[in-house]
């Protein structure tokens, strides 16, 4: 049923109504080109030792419902596609 290995799934599923904790998700999962390697310099300035080149960042497909009802229709979506998600990231508290 899954045509996606296990190891290579980079799907993700973020369920919150608050738009800013998307945008925070996503600078994590996936920043712009160069943010990570300019993250390393900094980090390596403020700690006063040698910069370390950060591991490349694994390319995550990264979905967004705003309420729980769009989160179940798409983890639905995807398993009828035979592509489902790898992990959840849900909001426990949101309104209806």
């Amino acid at each position: 049923m899954n045509n996606i290995p296990a190891e290579k799934n980079r799907r993700v599923l973020l369920i919150d109504d608050n738009p800013s904790i998307h945008e925070d998700f996503r600078k994590i999962l996936s920043p712009p080109n160069g943010a990570a390697a300019v993250m390393d310099v900094l980090e390596a300035a403020l700690f006063e030792r040698p910069v370390i080149p950060a591991t490349p960042t694994a390319d995550y497909e990264i979905d967004s419902a705003y309420q729980s009802e769009e989160g179940i229709l798409l983890v639905k979506k995807t398993l009828e596609a035979g592509r489902p998600y790898a992990m959840a990231f849900v909001d426990i508290r949101m309104p209806p």
